[in-house]
């Protein structure tokens, strides 16, 4: 482990080096334009970073035309925007898993985040949750709480499910979830407040709400659902050089110092639950590295056609 933690060390400060060598005259940042539809956390780290290591000075824009770089929160959200993305302008990440890249290299990951059970180990629950079906359980109806099906991660995760375990068996468990009486929130961190609460004994988030509820006061369980069977959902964030930045020298250098050791291991800090992909990267508490945990390899392609199926089937859920 302290030879990893060696290398990466010594990979980081090359990497940022070979950046501050390139600066323009007179040392100042470029400006580079940054749509994220990653966590507002993330984002914010990201132009912390990115200025820190004399990168690059983030401005975020909502608006994807109108951006150089973009940093989106799965690989489907990536190619909802295909028609900004530029092939083959992801650098090269050889110590990634090819199961994490875009083989047409459109877009690169940064970090990973994953679909977590937060568990309040107070709640006297009649059984312990450790799969996304114990959120149908019969004996756990009414004690779980979750986002609606059809906002937020909600279309993401159904997708998933119906390419591992097929589009009738995913409906069926999100039916049955839906008679089990769940407690519906607005959002995630509304998810968290109510386990760690007490209000629910368990819920459904992602890992950026696991590794917060972890090191809260309420000392939330975070389960990775499913290990020992069909594996965890775990989903890299994809991120791009957009046509806007196809000639813009500071976008390539921002894109360049993301793909990098350097930018992975500082954000699994800045903005824990966001996942690493390498292993050897220092994990904060209440977080694992995607490397490490057993999950189904996903088809990117065919994950943002069964979301796109799935958004109308979900728009009223949990009603019939």
């Amino acid at each position: 482990m302290r030879a990893l933690r060696t290398s990466s060390l010594v990979a980081a400060l090359c990497s940022a080096a070979a950046l501050a060598a390139c600066l323009p005259a007179g040392g100042s940042l470029p400006e580079v334009r940054v749509h994220a539809s990653v966590s507002p956390l993330a984002a914010e780290a990201l132009a912390v970073l990115a200025q820190n290591r004399r990168v690059a000075r983030v401005v975020l824009v909502a608006d994807p035309a109108a951006a150089e770089v973009g940093w989106f929160g799965d690989p489907t959200e990536a190619l909802a925007a295909a028609p900004l993305l530029v092939p083959g302008s992801a650098p090269p990440q050889p110590e990634v898993a090819a199961r994490w890249r875009d083989a047409r290299g459109r877009f690169f990951p940064l970090c990973a985040r994953a679909r977590v059970l937060l568990v309040n180990p107070h709640a006297g629950l009649p059984l312990a949750p450790r799969h996304l079906r114990d959120l149908a359980h019969p004996r756990l109806a009414g004690m779980q709480a979750l986002v609606p099906f059809g906002r937020e991660e909600g279309p993401l995760t159904a997708a998933a499910l119906s390419l591992v375990l097929g589009e009738a068996a995913t409906r069926e468990l999100l039916d049955a979830i839906a008679r089990g009486r769940p407690q519906l929130f607005a959002n995630e961190a509304a998810v968290q407040a109510a386990v760690a609460s007490g209000r629910a004994g368990f819920g459904l988030a992602g890992s950026e709400q696991g590794a917060a509820g972890a090191v809260s006061a309420a000392a939330l369980e975070v389960v990775y659902p499913d290990e020992g069977a069909t594996g965890a959902l775990v989903f890299p964030t994809a991120a791009a050089i957009l046509a806007r930045g196809r000639g813009s020298e500071g976008a390539r250098r921002l894109v360049k110092w993301m793909a990098s050791a350097d930018a992975e291991e500082l954000m699994a800090a800045r903005a824990p639950g966001c996942m690493p992909l390498r292993r050897g990267v220092p994990l904060p508490y209440g977080v694992r590295s995607a490397a490490d945990v057993a999950s189904p390899s996903l088809d990117w392609e065919d994950l943002a056609a069964a979301r796109q199926k799935f958004l109308p089937l979900l728009s009223r859920w949990p009603e019939p």
